[in-house]
């Protein structure tokens, strides 16, 4: 009965240790709706679809990720009677180990002028488009 007990327990533990999850933080500030595109890194700027998320303007939007990783964000930028803006993002490191794990925040703050209003790699609609 003993060892059964110590069995639940070490099970438990072993379990709670194993549900710890990064965390994306992003924050909208600006006018824009974001459809945003988590893709994972697979090196040589390319990518595979992770996960999706609208952000809506002056919001904010969080995601989860239980594995070590390289990513990158494919964005695009919408606002009624404006042209989308496109963007990729750098790849950034997530963590996530027995040890910790990595809490990220990323701010978007966009305004209007002719200017370029994103900073990173300007991309094109069809290259959003693409989930790799």
């Amino acid at each position: 009965m003993k060892s059964l007990q110590l069995l639940v327990m070490f099970l438990i533990a072993a379990s709670s240790a194993n549900c710890q999850q990064a965390e994306l933080h992003i924050n909208n500030r600006s006018d824009r709706s974001m459809e945003i595109k988590i893709m994972r890194s697979e090196g040589n700027g390319r990518g595979s679809i992770h996960s999706r998320m609208t952000i809506y303007p002056n919001s904010n939007g969080v995601k989860y990720f239980s594995t070590t990783g390289f990513y990158f964000l494919k964005i695009r930028a919408s606002r009624s009677g404006r042209p989308d803006v496109f963007s990729k993002g750098d790849p950034f490191r997530v963590y996530v180990g027995s040890d910790g794990y990595d809490v990220l925040t990323i701010t978007y703050s966009i305004e209007e002028s002719s200017l370029d209003p994103l900073s990173g790699e300007t991309i094109s609609k069809s290259e959003f488009d693409k989930d790799f």
